[in-house]
Protein backbone atom coordinates (compact mmCIF):
# COMPACT_ATOMS: atom_id res chain seq x y z
CA UNK A 1 0.00 0.00 0.00
CA UNK A 2 1.16 3.70 -0.92
CA UNK A 3 2.83 5.10 1.90
CA UNK A 4 1.67 8.53 2.36
CA UNK A 5 3.40 11.88 4.28
CA UNK A 6 2.44 13.45 7.03
CA UNK A 7 0.32 17.11 6.16
CA UNK A 8 -1.23 19.68 7.90
CA UNK A 9 -4.74 19.76 7.30
CA UNK A 10 -6.24 23.35 6.68
CA UNK A 11 -8.49 25.30 9.73
CA UNK A 12 -11.88 25.04 9.20
CA UNK A 13 -11.84 28.08 12.05
CA UNK A 14 -10.89 30.11 8.72
CA UNK A 15 -13.58 32.73 7.55
CA UNK A 16 -12.85 31.87 4.13
CA UNK A 17 -15.62 29.09 3.06
CA UNK A 18 -12.53 27.37 0.82
CA UNK A 19 -11.09 26.03 3.75
CA UNK A 20 -14.07 24.23 5.15
CA UNK A 21 -13.38 20.67 4.06
CA UNK A 22 -16.51 19.03 5.75
CA UNK A 23 -19.47 21.62 6.16
CA UNK A 24 -22.92 21.44 5.54
CA UNK A 25 -24.76 24.66 4.43
CA UNK A 26 -28.04 25.62 5.94
CA UNK A 27 -29.15 28.52 4.80
CA UNK A 28 -26.72 31.32 4.46
CA UNK A 29 -24.97 29.63 7.09
CA UNK A 30 -22.15 26.67 7.56
CA UNK A 31 -22.65 24.69 10.31
CA UNK A 32 -20.64 20.95 11.12
CA UNK A 33 -22.21 17.56 12.35
CA UNK A 34 -20.18 15.92 14.83
CA UNK A 35 -16.67 16.13 15.67
CA UNK A 36 -14.10 15.42 13.82
CA UNK A 37 -11.90 12.68 14.54
CA UNK A 38 -8.22 12.37 13.19
CA UNK A 39 -7.82 8.67 11.76
CA UNK A 40 -5.97 6.31 9.50
CA UNK A 41 -8.43 4.23 7.47
CA UNK A 42 -6.91 2.84 3.86
CA UNK A 43 -10.51 2.52 1.90
CA UNK A 44 -10.83 2.03 -1.88
CA UNK A 45 -12.45 4.83 -3.63
CA UNK A 46 -14.63 3.98 -6.31
CA UNK A 47 -16.48 6.46 -9.03
CA UNK A 48 -20.07 5.77 -9.37
CA UNK A 49 -19.45 8.31 -12.93
CA UNK A 50 -19.35 5.93 -15.60
CA UNK A 51 -18.06 8.60 -18.15
CA UNK A 52 -15.22 9.35 -15.26
CA UNK A 53 -14.51 5.86 -14.31
CA UNK A 54 -11.50 5.61 -11.39
CA UNK A 55 -11.36 3.03 -8.67
CA UNK A 56 -8.00 3.72 -6.31
CA UNK A 57 -6.88 3.05 -2.68
CA UNK A 58 -7.22 6.21 -0.80
CA UNK A 59 -6.27 7.20 2.84
CA UNK A 60 -9.72 8.71 5.27
CA UNK A 61 -7.28 11.05 7.79
CA UNK A 62 -10.61 12.92 9.40
CA UNK A 63 -14.41 11.61 10.12
CA UNK A 64 -17.32 12.27 11.54
CA UNK A 65 -21.13 10.43 10.94
CA UNK A 66 -21.59 13.04 8.37
CA UNK A 67 -18.46 12.60 5.75
CA UNK A 68 -14.81 12.26 6.02
CA UNK A 69 -11.68 13.80 4.55
CA UNK A 70 -9.76 11.50 2.19
CA UNK A 71 -6.18 11.80 0.77
CA UNK A 72 -6.21 10.82 -2.95
CA UNK A 73 -3.60 11.07 -5.95
CA UNK A 74 -6.31 12.95 -8.09
CA UNK A 75 -8.29 15.55 -7.96
CA UNK A 76 -11.94 14.74 -8.34
CA UNK A 77 -14.96 17.02 -9.84
CA UNK A 78 -17.12 18.50 -7.17
CA UNK A 79 -20.48 16.86 -7.06
CA UNK A 80 -19.04 13.40 -8.11
CA UNK A 81 -20.55 10.55 -6.40
CA UNK A 82 -18.06 8.04 -5.03
CA UNK A 83 -18.41 4.94 -3.08
CA UNK A 84 -16.16 3.74 -0.38
CA UNK A 85 -15.50 0.08 0.26
CA UNK A 86 -13.55 -1.96 2.87
CA UNK A 87 -14.80 0.55 5.60
CA UNK A 88 -13.95 -1.15 9.10
CA UNK A 89 -17.81 -1.82 9.17
CA UNK A 90 -17.28 -4.55 6.58
CA UNK A 91 -19.82 -2.61 4.00
CA UNK A 92 -19.42 0.59 1.68
CA UNK A 93 -20.81 3.97 1.87
CA UNK A 94 -21.71 5.99 -1.04
CA UNK A 95 -20.73 9.87 -0.85
CA UNK A 96 -20.85 13.26 -2.82
CA UNK A 97 -17.44 14.64 -3.28
CA UNK A 98 -17.96 18.35 -1.55
CA UNK A 99 -14.33 19.74 -1.76
CA UNK A 100 -11.07 18.72 -3.62
CA UNK A 101 -7.87 20.66 -2.35
CA UNK A 102 -4.42 20.14 -4.13
CA UNK A 103 -2.01 19.91 -1.46
CA UNK A 104 1.32 21.87 -3.05
CA UNK A 105 3.59 20.23 -5.84
CA UNK A 106 3.47 16.29 -3.61
CA UNK A 107 0.49 15.85 -6.26
CA UNK A 108 -1.86 14.85 -3.52
CA UNK A 109 -5.70 16.59 -2.80
CA UNK A 110 -7.60 16.65 -0.19
CA UNK A 111 -11.30 15.26 -0.97
CA UNK A 112 -14.02 16.38 0.85
CA UNK A 113 -17.28 13.24 1.10
CA UNK A 114 -20.37 13.97 2.59
CA UNK A 115 -21.63 10.64 3.52
CA UNK A 116 -25.42 10.18 1.72
CA UNK A 117 -26.54 7.99 4.84
CA UNK A 118 -24.77 10.01 7.95
CA UNK A 119 -23.38 6.94 10.42
CA UNK A 120 -20.50 5.78 12.42
CA UNK A 121 -19.17 4.21 9.35
CA UNK A 122 -15.60 4.56 10.26
CA UNK A 123 -16.10 2.37 13.66
CA UNK A 124 -14.82 5.09 16.18
CA UNK A 125 -15.52 2.87 19.78
CA UNK A 126 -16.04 6.14 21.54
CA UNK A 127 -17.45 8.72 19.31
CA UNK A 128 -17.95 12.32 20.86
CA UNK A 129 -20.80 13.12 22.37
CA UNK A 130 -21.84 14.96 19.42
CA UNK A 131 -21.96 11.58 17.04
CA UNK A 132 -24.84 10.32 19.48
CA UNK A 133 -27.64 13.24 19.11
Amino acid sequence: MRRYPPIVVPSTSSTNPSHAIMTATSGDSRTRHGTRVPCEIPVRLTSLDPARPFSEVSLVILVNPQGCVARFDRPVEIGATVRLEGLPTNTSATAQVVNCIALGSEKLWLLGLALQEPGNVWSIQSPPEDWLR
